[in-house]
C-alpha cells in the first residue's frame, strides 16, 4: 500500500489525520486513519466514519480503567476496522464469528465492520475485550486470559459452560473453535474457571 496524500484536519475532540491508500490497484477501498492520544485507528468504509468519536472514547475510557487495574498498553496501539468480513478473515485467519482480535507481538486490534459491532450492541465490549489482551501479562494460559478480558469488559457469558473438560481441551478450543456455539461455551467456561481468582 502506498500512501496517495496526506491531509489534517480537525474532528472535535480529536485530531485526524487522513491518509489514502489503495489496497490494490483495482480496489475502490481507500484507507483513512484517525489519530489520538496511544491511538491510531484505521477504516475504509465511510459509514464507519460517524462512531469514531465513540470508538475514541471507549478506547481512551478502557486505557484509563486498565491503568487503575494495574496494566499498561503500548505505548501506541492500532485498531483496524475492516471494510468486509473477506478482508477481515484475509487478515486475521479467524472464522466469521470471531468479531476481532489481538495482536500482541504487533500491538494491533483488528475488528468487522463497527456496523456488525453496534448491531450486537458489542462495540465498546469487543475494544475493551481486545484492549485488555494487549495488557494481560505475558505466559497466562488462554483461559486465564479469555476470562479476564471478558470481565474487564463486563461480557457475561449466557452461554453454558463445557463440563467436564480439562484445562488442555479448554486450551485447544479457545484457540481452534470448530464453530461459534463451542466458542460461547468455551468462553463461559473460562469465565467460570477466573471466578475463582476473583474470591
Amino acid at each position: 500500500m502506498h500512501p496517495r496524500f496526506s491531509q489534517t484536519l480537525f474532528f472535535s475532540p480529536y485530531l485526524l489525520v487522513l491518509a489514502l491508500a489503495f489496497i490494490s490497484p483495482a480496489g475502490a477501498q481507500a484507507w483513512k486513519s484517525a489519530q489520538a492520544p496511544g491511538f491510531v485507528v484505521r477504516w475504509a468504509q465511510n459509514a464507519d466514519t460517524q462512531h469514531l468519536s465513540e470508538v475514541f472514547r471507549v478506547l481512551q475510557k478502557a486505557h484509563r480503567d486498565l491503568q487503575t487495574a494495574g496494566y499498561s498498553l503500548p505505548p501506541q496501539v492500532r485498531v483496524v476496522i475492516h471494510p468486509s468480513l473477506a478482508s477481515y478473515t484475509a487478515s486475521t485467519r479467524l472464522p466469521w464469528f470471531v468479531l476481532a482480535a489481538a495482536n500482541r507481538s504487533t500491538h494491533q486490534i483488528d475488528t468487522q465492520r463497527l456496523r456488525i459491532l453496534l448491531e450486537r450492541g458489542t462495540l465498546e465490549g469487543t475494544l475493551r475485550h481486545e484492549l485488555f489482551h494487549l495488557a494481560q501479562p505475558a505466559g497466562w494460559p488462554r483461559w486465564k486470559a479469555e476470562g479476564m478480558a471478558l470481565r474487564f469488559a463486563g461480557e457475561e457469558p449466557t452461554a453454558r459452560p463445557l463440563e467436564p473438560i480439562t484445562e488442555a481441551e479448554l486450551e485447544r478450543l479457545l484457540a481452534a473453535p470448530p464453530d461459534r456455539e463451542t466458542l460461547r461455551r468455551a468462553m463461559a467456561t473460562a469465565y467460570r474457571w477466573t471466578s475463582r481468582l476473583q474470591r
